[in-house]
């Protein structure tokens, strides 16, 4: 149990109704205490442990009392989160990314900014760039569902080294004629097909940042979208790499893994539905 784990966990326990807080506390140290015994990622506890409280705050709701999250299979749901926390994170993601364009169009015109202004626009352009979303994504690699943890947290790292790649790749001039604000984009995409063990063919999906930065760089959308709004064309490699990695979670390893359970937990239920009282047979 790390020290972000138990503040998680202690700030979601602080979170929730006064009457369940005891009840809470108690049995959400004692999952993280468990998680490691049936390969359950801790971190991925205390972030449905914080969802759980912020977003499901009625008591009504059954969030972790009765049975435990690190239960055995058999009796407690493969993924342990409420909501969908990675779906989640990829909208919030997908949002700072277009939010670029706006951000760039109420910049002030080049040449008439101060130098306060210089510093506000490159600091907003790499938050929405490249550093929430690299923050956002690497925190969904790690709570992916049916992943073990070597390629979960390689991929996270992957992902995370991409943002910051670009962060300094976009304010050290390297004085190269090719675009190589294009290698983080396509570093963080295959992070994160390395954390969903994809097929040989997803890692084709590489290709279409590389395409996309190409079209860029030729100049022909420039030519056909208005000036006023050709910012928003900086954020297309990196929605291309979003897109790509959607694209290729459907066949991934992961994810027929995260079916097969669902599948298994999905009987595993039916078959303990209890004999009716009562014969409506006749």
């Amino acid at each position: 149990m790390s020290a972000v784990d138990r503040f998680l966990v202690d700030t979601a326990v602080a979170i929730s109704p006064a009457g369940h807080r005891e009840a809470r506390r108690e049995q959400w140290h004692a999952d993280l205490r468990d998680a490691a015994e049936v390969g359950l990622s801790p971190t991925a506890l205390a972030f449905g442990a914080f969802t759980t409280a912020l977003f499901h705050r009625r008591g009504a709701r059954r969030a972790t009392w009765g049975d435990t999250m690190t239960t055995t299979p058999s009796s407690a749901p493969a993924v342990p989160h409420t909501i969908r926390t990675v779906p989640l994170l990829i909208a919030v993601a997908v949002s700072a990314i277009t939010m670029i364009g706006p951000w760039l169009i109420l910049q002030p015109n080049y040449g008439y900014e101060s130098t306060f202004d210089q510093t506000v626009g490159m600091t907003g352009t790499w938050l929405a760039l490249y550093l929430v979303p690299g923050a956002a994504v690497a925190v969904a690699v790690l709570l992916l569902p049916g992943t073990t943890p070597r390629p979960r947290r390689l991929g996270a790292a992957t992902v995370a080294a991409a943002a910051v790649a670009a962060v300094v790749f976009a304010s050290v001039p390297l004085g190269s004629r090719v675009p190589v604000e294009v290698l983080p984009p396509l570093v963080a995409l295959a992070g994160w097909l390395v954390a969903v063990e994809a097929d040989r063919r997803s890692w084709l999906l590489l290709l279409l940042p590389v395409a996309t930065t190409a079209l860029l760089v030729s100049g022909l959308p420039y030519a056909v979208v208005p000036v006023r709004l050709a910012p928003c064309l900086s954020s297309l490699p990196e929605l291309t790499v979003v897109a790509a990695g959607l694209i290729a979670w459907p066949t991934s390893r992961v994810r027929r893994r995260t079916r097969a359970a669902s599948a298994s937990d999905e009987q595993h239920r039916d078959e303990e539905q209890p004999a009716a009282l009562v014969d409506k047979s006749v």
